[in-house]
Order: C-alpha cells, then sequence, then structure tokens
C-alpha cells in the first residue's frame, strides 16, 4: 500500500477518530443559533403594511400565510393559485379562521394577474416562482405593485454543490423551470422590470437545523423513505407510477439537499420605485 494512504488511515484512526479530541466534537456539535421560519414574517413587516393596505399572496396555497399576514398586520388580503384545489382548501381555511371579512382566494396565474394596473399595496409570494417562468411573473408583479410597493420572495434556488443529474432529476419530477432557479436571473429580471432587491437574506441550511434542533424528525424520516425507495425502486415504481415515484423521490430530496447546500433558500424583499413626489422609505 502506498505509504502516505498507510500515513492517512494513521491519522484517520490514530489522530482524529481516536475517541479523545473533545474540542471537535464540541466545535462541531454546538448549534449555530439558526432562524426559524418566522423569519419570513420579520422581513415583511419591513413594509410597514397596515389597515387599508391590499396585500397580494401569490401562490397561496391553502390560505394559511394569508392569513397570517392578515392576523399581524391587519390588512386585506387576496391569494391566487392556479390549482383548483388549494383555491378550495384556502377557502375553507378562512371560513374556519372567520376571517371572510378580509382575506379572500381565487383562482388565477402569476403570468396572468387578474389585477388592475397599479392597485396593490404589497405582494407576498412563497415558493412559487420555482415553477414559471421569471420574466412574465415579475413584469405582472411590477404592473399590479403601487409605485413604493414592496414584494417579499422566498425562493429556493441551485446551490453550488447541486450536480447536473441531480438538478436535472428533481426540476422535472416537480415542475420546476430551470431557469428560474438561478439566483442571478432572478436579481437581473426583477431590476429589469423596476423591482430593486432591498434585502437580501440567504437562509440557506438554517430553517432545515432549526427544525432538527427543535426535535422534527421528519428529515429522519425523508432518509428511512429514501432508503426504502431507493432500495424498491422498480417494484414501487410498478405500483405508484414512475411520474408519482420521482414526485415522491424529489420532495424527500428537497430538505435534504437544503441541508447540504445542493439547494439554498433566500428571502427577498424588492421595491418598485415610489413615485418622485413621495418620499423614499428602506426598510431599518
Amino acid at each position: 500500500m502506498h505509504t502516505s494512504m498507510l500515513n492517512t488511515i494513521a491519522q484517520l484512526y490514530g489522530e482524529y477518530w481516536d475517541g479523545g479530541d473533545d474540542d471537535v466534537s464540541q466545535v462541531i456539535g454546538t448549534s449555530l443559533e439558526p432562524r426559524g421560519m418566522d423569519l419570513l414574517f420579520q422581513h415583511f413587516s419591513l413594509t410597514r403594511c397596515g389597515a387599508g393596505h391590499l396585500v397580494l399572496d401569490i401562490g397561496c396555497r391553502d390560505g394559511r400565510y394569508a392569513i397570517e399576514i392578515t392576523r399581524r398586520h391587519g390588512c386585506r388580503t387576496v391569494g391566487i393559485d392556479p390549482v383548483p384545489r388549494n383555491i378550495e382548501l384556502a377557502g375553507e381555511r378562512i371560513r374556519q379562521e372567520n376571517m371572510t371579512y378580509l382575506v379572500s382566494a381565487m383562482e388565477g396565474s402569476v403570468e396572468d394577474l387578474p389585477f388592475e394596473d397599479e392597485s396593490i399595496d404589497h405582494i407576498w409570494c412563497r415558493d412559487t416562482l420555482n415553477h414559471v417562468e421569471l420574466e412574465p411573473a415579475m413584469r405582472e408583479s411590477a404592473r399590479v405593485l403601487k409605485p413604493g410597493g414592496w414584494m417579499l420572495v422566498y425562493q429556493t434556488f441551485a446551490g453550488d454543490h447541486l450536480e447536473p443529474l441531480e438538478a436535472d432529476r428533481i426540476f422535472k419530477a416537480l415542475a420546476i423551470v430551470e431557469r428560474s432557479m438561478d439566483s442571478v436571473t432572478f436579481e437581473r429580471v426583477s431590476e429589469q422590470h423596476g423591482l430593486r432587491p432591498e434585502l437580501r437574506d440567504v437562509i440557506a441550511s438554517e430553517w432545515r437545523e432549526r427544525a432538527i434542533e427543535d426535535g422534527d424528525d421528519s428529515i429522519s424520516q425523508d432518509l428511512l423513505e429514501l432508503g426504502r425507495m431507493r432500495r424498491n425502486e422498480r417494484e414501487m415504481a410498478e405500483r405508484i407510477g414512475r411520474e408519482r415515484y420521482e414526485a415522491e423521490l424529489a420532495v424527500r430530496l428537497w430538505g435534504i439537499y437544503q441541508l447540504l447546500g445542493k439547494l439554498q433558500p433566500v428571502s427577498y424583499l424588492l421595491r418598485k420605485p415610489p413615485d418622485s413626489s413621495a418620499e423614499a422609505e428602506r426598510p431599518e
């Protein structure tokens, strides 16, 4: 065996892993105090949203974020989503929360927003732009937003460690537009339509770390199920269908890839410039 390999093995087992280095365990095992998912609401509060404002939730799903925005800020919120079932779920949740007087949901897409020009005070857009072309999405967002209005975007982008074959598999499985997974492209397209990034916060693996530290075992469950899916791929794919199999595989890889840096979540606050007569305020 090559001498350098022998030296490496000696280091690994004789120095690194002999069980006597408590400093390494402390360094690696100490929490970095990751922030939680309430971070987006903290960012949105910088918009100074309040009573009398109309907020648009793009990709509202079951309406939970639209409801929470209204609960925190006293504004009116309207959600749109292209999936009819999501609108049904949002309607049910809105009624259960007794929020029908301030929150509503309708079917619609970000590429063709059913609102008048400059009719929306602020926009909330979470986990949506991965699935659409950025050009029409950001053009429409800028069109309906009032001058001086803010747009919060939470988006997961491809990280530096995501391999091409990995990207191709999960993008196809989750109906993701590859071009929309590039943060540089997102920022360029946003600015082209007059939406300037005033805040950019790279969340990276923080939310996943926080969930694990708080006792959430969903990542462990994802890993367990991925192991089963890999080991029994042919039978599972035949039973539930190849497309469904790929989608289930990809959604379990999503959080793990965020932990590994293959996917990188980022929160943005974009602003449409105010009228020249209005005072320009930046988030503090």
